[in-house]
């Protein structure tokens, strides 16, 4: 016998396990998505912020020589479509004079503020960190460093 056969609503506890995120969100903090990999020379992050656009939204900042911590934020903006008519959108019209804003029935997306704090197990080259944003998808390559030279130091 299959477990969903046996054990029907275990995959809505999924469900709702999935939804705690979204949840936060609402509060206005959430946690985006990344993918860390390492290659021979560098640590590349990929992050998903979907919807983000505007760079002046993100920060990635060195809090300590191996930390890297990545923040911003997200919006959601109010535009009508052009295609949208009464019958298929729910409007808020509080009084006349007010802008018009759509009443969401589902509002699942991930808006507010975002962190990330990512440690390095190695040295990294601060100086030489590249980062872009394209289709949603925040890049961050971390080039490692050789390790750090030991010196010796002369008693004069």
């Amino acid at each position: 016998m299959s477990l969903l056969r046996q054990y029907p609503d275990i995959f809505r506890l999924f469900d709702d396990t999935a939804r705690i995120p979204q949840q936060l969100s609402r509060r206005g903090a959430f946690s985006p998505s990344f993918d860390v990999h390492e290659t021979d020379q560098a640590y590349v992050l990929e992050g998903e912020l979907p919807g983000l656009h505007d760079k002046s939204n993100i920060s990635i900042e060195f809090t300590d020589p191996q930390t890297l911590l990545v923040r911003g934020r997200t919006e959601r903006l109010h535009q009508e479509s052009p295609d949208d008519d009464d019958s298929t959108v729910a409007k808020d019209t509080k009084s006349e004079g007010d802008e018009k804003r759509p009443r969401y029935w589902v509002s699942e997306r991930t808006v507010g503020e975002f962190q990330r704090s990512f440690s390095f197990p190695s040295y990294v080259d601060v100086d030489a960190v590249k980062a872009s944003l394209a289709h949603g998808i925040l890049k961050i390559v971390v080039p490692k460093k050789q390790s750090q030279i030991a010196k010796r130091i002369e008693i004069s």
